[in-house]
Parts: C-alpha cells; sequence; structure tokens
C-alpha cells in the first residue's frame, strides 16, 4: 500500500522509468539497490490478493450452491 501510494498502483511492477524522478536525489542510491527486491515485494503481495480474492469468491460460489449463506461466519 505505502508503495502504491507513494509511486502510483502497480508503478514498480510496471518498471515505471519516471520512479527515480520521485525519490529525493540523497535516497536514489538505496531506492536503486532496492528497486528489485521491491519489484519481488509487490508482485508477491498483488498474487497473494488475487488468490485470496479467487478462494472467497469460490466459498461464496459453492454456499450460495448449498444454499447456505457464508456471510454471516
Amino acid at each position: 500500500r505505502a508503495l502504491d501510494a507513494r509511486f502510483g498502483r502497480n508503478a514498480i511492477i510496471r518498471d515505471d522509468k519516471d520512479l527515480i524522478n520521485r525519490v529525493p536525489p540523497v535516497q536514489r542510491r538505496a531506492f536503486e539497490a532496492m528497486q528489485e527486491r521491491l519489484r519481488i515485494l509487490q508482485t508477491t503481495v498483488r498474487m497473494e490478493s488475487s488468490d485470496k480474492i479467487v478462494s472467497e469468491r469460490r466459498q461464496r460460489a459453492v454456499g450460495r450452491g448449498r444454499g447456505i449463506d457464508m456471510n454471516g461466519l
């Protein structure tokens, strides 16, 4: 969330070339050194979030198929 708020949604994953211009000059070396790790982190978080959404949708579909309301649990 912090990366999205600071640089824009998925800016690190997209490898936005303008990112470095949004980092203060004194922090640029550190940012460049961490950029690949930040990309991996953001990609992992996106995948986990997508997996969670898919799982929740499947649970709701199964619940509807059985006539069970899972929202109250």
